[in-house]
């Protein structure tokens, strides 16, 4: 039983989060139109991350519930948030910020990188 204890409490925490995105999506839709909601429910769960990991509660999150808090959206904001914190400690805010930016780049470059490959391939198979 102890060894399915990490994976439920991942499956919960990443379902938390779900539902809080749900939340956020289903409040800007009346007010952002079609166009706009799902950028703002990402930016959303973004600041709500950030804010999680600057209170240090998703550090504690995070240490008890493993994948389920690192996942989603707001997992990639705490990632930014720790890689300037740490730069900053280093060298400053100039650092952090380099940090950050560094970090940014090469999650949404690699990403752009693979969904053009796949594309690429997509085509082809058709």
């Amino acid at each position: 039983m102890r060894a399915c204890k990490p994976y439920v409490l991942s499956f919960l925490m990443g379902g938390v989060y779900c539902l809080i995105g749900q939340i956020f999506f289903t409040l800007w839709s009346p007010i952002m139109g079609p166009s706009y909601t799902m950028p703002a429910t990402l930016l959303s769960m973004g600041v709500v991350g950030v804010i999680l990991f600057i209170a240090g509660i998703h550090q504690k999150l995070a240490e008890h519930t493993g994948w389920g808090s690192i996942l989603v959206f707001n997992g990639f904001a705490c990632a930014l948030a720790s890689e300037f914190e740490e730069g900053a400690k280093e060298g400053g805010t100039k650092e952090g910020a380099m940090r950050l930016l560094d970090l940014f780049l090469w999650v949404v470059g690699t990403g752009a990188l693979l969904a053009i490959i796949v594309a690429v391939a997509a085509y082809f198979m058709v």
